[in-house]
C-alpha cells in the first residue's frame, strides 16, 4: 500500500473511531467491521446498527452460539477467515434477514447440523472452503432458495446425500473441488438446472454414472481434471448443450468414444492433457467446431489420424506435446485455417511432410523442440509468414546440405524471431555449433562409396546428397566440392578458386587425441561430379618453433 493510500484509510479510521462506537479488539471502516484480535473471546455484541460486513481473521473463539448476530440485523456479509471455529449453536445466524455472503473458510469443524444455518432466506452466496468437513447433513440448505454459489473445496468430503441439492434451484456455481469424493449418485445434480459452473477437480472419481449431468442443460463450465476417470460413457456430457469449458485433465482415460463430443457444439476449450490416451477417432472433434483451445499433451499418442481435427477451423491453440508420436499426416492441420499456436513438443518425430504446415497463415508460435528431427523439408515454411516464435532446440540436427533450406530461413527472418536455439548434432567437426551463425558453404553432403568410382554428371544433373553439395547447390555459378570416400577431407571450389577446406584427424597409434606427427606430409584423392583432384597437406618444425 502507497504512502498516500495508508494515510487515507488511516484518516478514515480515525475519523470513524471518533464518531462511531466499535467493538474492542475490531476496527470499524465505514460500513465495515475488522476483527483481528486474537483475543477476542466471542462475537461481540455491540456491531454498530450501521455495519453491513464483520470479517473476523485469525481469531480464537471457537464457538457461535444461537442466534449470535441478532442484534445486528443490517449485516449482509459474514466471514470467518482461518478462525477456530469447531462449534455453533443452533440456528447459530439466524436474526440476519438481510446476510446475502456468509464465508467460513480454514476451521476446524468437521460437521454440521442441519439447523445451524436455517431461515437465511435472503443467502445467495455460502462458502465452507477448506475446513474439516466429513459429511454433509440432507437439509443442509434448506430454504436456501435464493443460493446461487456453493463452495464446498478443500474438505474431506466422501459421500454426498442423493437429496442434498434439492432446495437450490437457482444456484449458478458449486464448487466441490479437493474432497475424497469417489461416487457420485446418477441423480445428485437434477435440481440444478440453473448451474452454469461445477468444479468437481481433484476427488477420487473412477466413473461417471451416465445420467449423471443429464439435467444440467444452462452449464457453461465442467471441471473434472485430477480425478482418476478411466473411461467416459458415449452419452455423459450429451446434455450439455450450452457448455463451452471442458477440463479432463490429468485423469487415467485410455480411449475416446466417438459421439463423447458429439453434443458440445458450443465448447470452445476442452483439456485432456494428462491422460493415457493412445489414438484419436478421425472425426472425433467434428461437431465441436466453435473449439478456440484443444491440450492433449503428456498422453500416449503415437500417431494423429488425418481427419482428427477436422471442421476446427477457429482453433487458435492445439498443444500435442510430450506424446510419443513418430509420424504426422500431411494433411492432419489443413483445417486449422485460424490456428495460432501449435506445440509439438516432445515428442518421438524424426521427419515432416513438406506440406504440413501449408494451410496454417496465421501460426505465430511453433514448438518442435525436443524431437529426433535431423533436418527440414524445402519450403516447409513458406506458408507460414506470421510465424516469428520457432522451437527447434534439443533435436538431433545435422547439418549438411539438407538443412540448407532451414539455415537460409532462419537467416533471412532473423530480425523478426526469437526464441531460437538451433545447434548442429553433427557432423562432428560442426557440433555444438549455432545454426544461424554457420556459413553457408559448411552446409555440405558426403561422397558416397558407390559412386567414387564414377565421373559424375554436369551439376544440373546431379542427385541432392549423393555427393558433397553445398547449400547453394543448383544455383548460378555453384561450386564444385571434391571429397574422399571416408568424407574426412572436404574442398569447396568454385569456377575462379577453391575457397574451404576441412580436414578431420583420426587419432596417432597409441594417442587419444586426433592430430599430424610434425615434418610429415599426406595426400588425399578427392573427387566429385566435376571431376577429380589431389590434395597434399605438409607440416614442418623449423628451428626456433614452440
Amino acid at each position: 500500500m502507497s504512502p498516500a493510500a495508508w494515510l487515507c484509510w488511516a484518516s478514515l479510521l480515525l475519523l470513524a473511531r471518533l464518531t462511531q462506537p466499535c467493538p474492542e479488539g475490531c476496527d470499524c471502516i465505514i460500513q465495515e467491521v475488522f476483527c483481528l484480535d486474537e483475543e477476542l473471546a466471542a462475537v461481540p455484541l455491540d456491531i454498530p446498527s450501521y455495519a453491513t460486513n464483520i470479517i473476523f481473521v485469525e481469531t480464537l473463539f471457537s464457538m457461535v452460539g444461537t442466534r449470535a448476530f441478532s442484534s445486528s440485523p443490517n449485516l449482509t456479509k459474514v466471514v470467518f477467515l482461518n478462525t477456530q471455529l469447531c462449534h455453533f449453536g443452533p440456528d447459530a445466524f439466524g436474526g440476519l434477514p438481510r446476510l446475502e455472503d456468509l464465508e467460513i473458510t480454514g476451521s476446524a469443524f468437521s460437521n454440521l447440523t442441519a439447523g445451524i444455518f436455517s431461515n437465511l432466506t435472503s443467502l445467495s452466496k455460502f462458502t465452507l472452503n477448506f475446513n474439516k468437513l466429513e459429511a454433509l447433513p440432507e437439509g443442509l440448505f434448506q430454504h436456501m432458495d435464493a443460493l446461487e454459489s456453493l463452495q464446498l473445496q478443500g474438505n474431506r468430503l466422501k459421500v454426498l446425500p442423493l437429496r442434498l441439492f434439492h432446495p437450490l434451484g437457482h444456484l449458478r456455481t458449486l464448487n466441490l473441488a479437493q474432497n475424497l469424493l469417489t461416487q457420485l449418485p446418477e441423480e445428485l445434480f437434477d435440481p440444478l438446472v440453473s448451474l452454469q459452473t461445477l468444479k468437481l477437480s481433484n476427488n477420487a472419481l473412477s466413473d461417471l454414472p451416465q445420467g449423471v449431468f443429464s439435467k444440467l442443460g444452462s452449464l457453461q463450465e465442467l471441471f473434472l481434471d485430477g480425478n482418476s476417470i478411466s473411461q467416459l460413457s458415449p452419452e455423459v456430457f450429451s446434455q450439455l448443450f450450452c457448455l463451452e469449458k471442458l477440463w479432463l485433465q490429468r485423469n487415467a482415460i485410455e480411449r475416446l468414444p466417438l459421439s463423447v463430443f458429439s453434443s458440445l457444439g458450443n465448447l470452445t476449450f476442452l483439456n485432456l492433457q494428462g491422460n493415457s490416451l493412445r489414438t484419436l477417432p478421425a472425426g472425433l472433434f467434428a461437431q465441436t467446431s466453435g473449439l478456440v483451445g484443444l491440450s492433449l499433451s503428456h498422453n500416449q499418442l503415437e500417431t494423429v489420424a488425418e481427419e482428427a481435427f477436422a471442421n476446427l477451423s477457429r482453433l487458435s491453440s492445439l498443444t500435442l506435446s510430450h506424446n510419443a508420436i513418430t509420424h504426422l499426416p500431411a494433411g492432419v492441420f489443413w483445417d486449422l485455417e485460424g490456428l495460432v499456436r501449435l506445440y509439438l513438443g516432445s515428442n518421438n518425430l524424426t521427419a515432416l511432410h513438406p506440406a504440413l504446415f501449408q494451410n496454417l497463415s496465421n501460426l505465430e508460435l511453433l514448438s518442435l523442440s525436443r524431437n529426433l528431427l535431423t533436418t527440414l523439408p524445402e519450403g516447409i515454411f513458406d506458408t507460414n509468414y506470421n510465424l516469428f516464435n520457432l522451437g527447434l532446440h534439443s533435436n538431433p540436427w545435422q547439418c549438411d546440405c539438407h538443412l540448407a533450406y532451414l539455415f537460409s530461413w532462419l537467416r533471412q527472418y532473423s530480425d523478426r524471431l526469437f526464441n531460437i536455439q538451433t545447434y548442429c548434432a553433427g557432423p562432428a567437426y560442426l557440433k555444438g555449433q549455432v545454426v544461424p551463425a554457420l556459413e553457408e558453404k559448411q552446409l555440405v553432403c558426403p561422397v558416397t562409396r558407390d559412386r567414387l568410382g564414377f565421373q559424375g554428371p554436369g551439376l544440373d544433373e546431379q542427385e541432392p546428397g549423393g555427393i558433397w553439395d553445398l547449400a547453394a547447390a543448383g544455383r548460378a555459378r555453384s561450386p564444385c566440392t571434391y571429397s574422399n570416400p571416408e568424407g574426412t577431407v572436404v574442398l569447396a571450389c568454385d569456377e575462379a578458386r577453391c575457397r574451404w577446406l576441412n580436414i578431420q584427424l583420426s587419432p596417432r597409434q597409441g594417442s587419444g587425441t586426433p592430430g599430424l606427427a610434425y615434418n610429415t606430409t599426406r595426400e588425399w584423392d578427392l573427387r566429385s561430379s566435376c571431376g577429380s583432384m589431389r590434395v597434399t597437406l605438409s607440416i614442418e618444425a623449423q628451428a626456433g618453433d614452440t
